[in-house]
């Protein structure tokens, strides 16, 4: 899976694709991030990428010309799946993350990160967008948003995470019925007082499964 990033802040990525799962998928072959720095695609002096919006308002905009030189000189067939985070996008759930991670494993992804308080919007007009949303709260960038996004879609490809069943019995997966993980806990089995339930400690499966199925 190769995901093409458009941001005016590469290296908000770095530290975190570097860490855990994302650089154990790298590693292995399974996920390759690439980068592009929008200021690169800026005729403006310093490499400036944004403006204020007509009409008024608060904040600036990314401007259309420097998306739409990076998007054609990185995708010039126009071929790509392009996404887009932002809150008036689909909420997404994990039912479509699984449905996205299988579909993105053999494309080309690019993923257009806003800043600021967003970008011109003429660009849903010249190239077509899956826009979702990551929840109804505010964040600083659409870096933070993609940083949720890409991690939520690359754990799952098949040979990132060792163990599969952890995946399949996790938070909203099918096999939960779409609830949240049961509590779980680890040794020691008393600490000061605070003791695990009985129905773990038994060794009886059903009596497990059961407590589980109802715990969430």
């Amino acid at each position: 899976m190769k995901i093409h990033i458009i941001t005016n802040f590469t290296g908000a990525f770095t530290s975190y694709f570097d860490s855990s799962i994302m650089r154990i998928a790298r590693e292995k072959g399974l996920f390759e991030p690439l980068f592009y720095n929008l200021g690169d695609y800026s005729l403006q002096a310093q490499h400036r990428v944004d403006d204020k919006p007509y009409g008024g308002g608060a904040g600036a905009l990314i401007e259309i010309e420097p998306m739409y030189r990076a998007i054609t000189s990185i995708d010039p067939e126009n071929t790509m799946k392009k996404i887009y985070l932002w809150p008036r996008g689909e909420r997404l759930k994990q039912a479509k993350i699984e449905q996205l991670s299988k579909e993105f494993q053999d494309q080309d992804i690019l993923i257009l990160c806003w800043h600021y308080e967003g970008v011109d919007h003429r660009v849903f007009e010249m190239f077509i967008f899956e826009q979702y949303s990551i929840g109804d709260f505010v964040v600083s960038s659409g870096e933070l948003a993609a940083m949720v996004f890409i991690d939520a879609v690359v754990r799952l490809i098949p040979g990132v995470v060792w163990n599969n069943k952890s995946l399949h019995e996790e938070s909203f997966s099918e096999a939960l019925e779409g609830k949240p993980e049961y509590p779980q806990y680890t040794r020691p089995a008393d600490f000061m007082g605070y003791k695990v339930p009985e129905v773990l400690l038994s060794g009886d499966p059903k009596k497990i499964n059961e407590w589980r199925k109802h715990a969430g």
